[in-house]
């Protein structure tokens, strides 16, 4: 790859990558990826003390993973997204511009009429989460991109057949959870065109239909696995403080790690003892209690560990430039390093942590509506997967096989 910008600061060059990317259609899984491995080449050049974007350092870095993937320690699949994640984050350091990145949005790359493509754009202009907005501009482009397949150039003529049409189309080529999706924002775009006199019919009867989506039963990490995991964080150390503080966060209040990583100085209450914050996944203001335990273990990094910096988030970096943790990714990076260290199976999920703790209520008698308010979770649905892990009240569920018995044979 040819360089054509001159002497580019590493300094500022992640934010200004996380800025670009938030233009893209990628979804939230692919740009935390995406950042978390620029963030990686950025150390790369710090650590070797350079000030400007370097590509010997690259072409060094990629040595290292060819030679991981060909000793047989990467698997292919990992080796080649790692070179697409590379190559994009280059790519945007070469020429400077957003366009550089090939978005993968599903349905970004489709060009849309001029009419079709204003209309979904005031739509995605709408209040909609960031982390929601590209899956919603991936239903309206897809959807407008099917009506020009069919020769439609605006809404007229447009009704519930060709909607039925779309969904049916839909079922034939994704998986339930986005037919979930499709459905979902197919309806919000319907209720903004009768909003705006676009359409003479919202149609929200016909998108009352439910889709059942497989949902998977994760298993409990047992809290014999998470003393040892808090155990073998060597506190003494400046890492080990911070990662403590992050771990005990997850397990005694269970917050996400997007969270953990947003989480302020002014959040915390310390008067009061409360932990006050909106929640980046539901953007739902939650109030926790500052327990003595993770209050202790902020204290503790924040006084004796943390850099001193103008940022005012509580998590920084170990190696300069001391600034907020990039991702939430990094999160599951350090629970990672955790789990090795108390050798336990390595994971970044975690998520595990928060699925602990909600299982761990729900056993002990506390409702799933008081879990999912204690959470801050927007539906009880998303709550009630801690149920399928709570095998002792479960197990009073079960029902025998009074009047079903098995006829013939010997009981084994």
């Amino acid at each position: 790859i040819v360089i054509t910008r001159e002497k580019v600061p590493v300094e500022g060059l992640l934010e200004s990558y996380e800025a670009a990317l938030m233009q893209t259609g990628y979804s939230i899984t692919t740009k935390l990826l995406l950042i978390r491995r620029a963030d990686l080449m950025i150390r790369q050049h710090l650590n070797e003390g350079m000030v400007y974007f370097d590509q010997s350092v690259i072409n060094r870095y990629l040595r290292e993973i060819d030679d991981r993937y060909f000793r047989g320690t990467m698997q292919k699949k990992h080796y080649e997204r790692t070179k697409r994640e590379i190559d994009r984050f280059v790519s945007y350091v070469c020429t400077g511009r957003i366009d550089a990145l090939s978005s993968t949005l599903r349905g970004a790359r489709q060009e849309l009429t001029p009419t079709f493509k204003q209309i979904a754009e005031e739509f995605i202009a709408g209040d909609f989460h960031p982390n929601t907005r590209c899956d919603i501009r991936w239903v309206a482009y897809k959807y407008f991109a099917w009506l020009e397949d069919r020769g439609f150039k605006d809404m007229s003529g447009v009704g519930a057949i060709h909607i039925q049409k779309f969904l049916l189309f839909c079922s034939e080529h994704y998986a339930p959870g986005t037919i979930h999706n499709v459905r979902l924002y197919l309806k919000k775009l319907y209720a903004f065109l009768h909003m705006t006199g676009q359409v003479n019919d919202d149609y929200s009867a016909l998108f009352s239909f439910s889709v059942q989506r497989e949902k998977r039963v994760f298993p409990v990490l047992p809290k014999s696995d998470i003393a040892k995991l808090l155990d073998a964080i060597d506190r003494s150390t400046v890492k080990g403080k911070r990662d403590y503080a992050i771990m005990m966060l997850g397990t005694v209040l269970g917050l996400r790690a997007c969270d953990v990583i947003a989480l302020k100085l002014e959040d915390i209450d310390w008067l009061r003892g409360e932990i006050r914050i909106v929640q980046s996944k539901t953007s739902y203001p939650v109030h926790l209690p500052l327990t003595q335990d993770v209050g202790e273990a902020l204290k503790d990094y924040i006084l004796n560990a943390r850099p001193h910096t103008a940022d005012n988030e509580i998590f920084l970096r170990i190696n300069a430039p001391h600034k907020r943790l990039a991702a939430a990714v990094t999160v599951g990076e350090i629970y990672r390093d955790c789990c090795i260290a108390a050798s336990l199976p390595a994971s970044t999920r975690f998520h595990n942590l928060r699925r602990a703790l909600g299982t761990s209520m729900v056993t002990n008698g506390i409702s799933v509506y008081d879990v999912a308010q204690v959470f801050g979770d927007k539906n009880v649905n998303s709550t009630k997967p801690y149920l399928a892990a709570d095998m002792e009240h479960l197990k009073m569920c079960a029902l025998t096989f009074a009047g079903i018995e098995p006829e013939g044979g010997e009981p084994q």
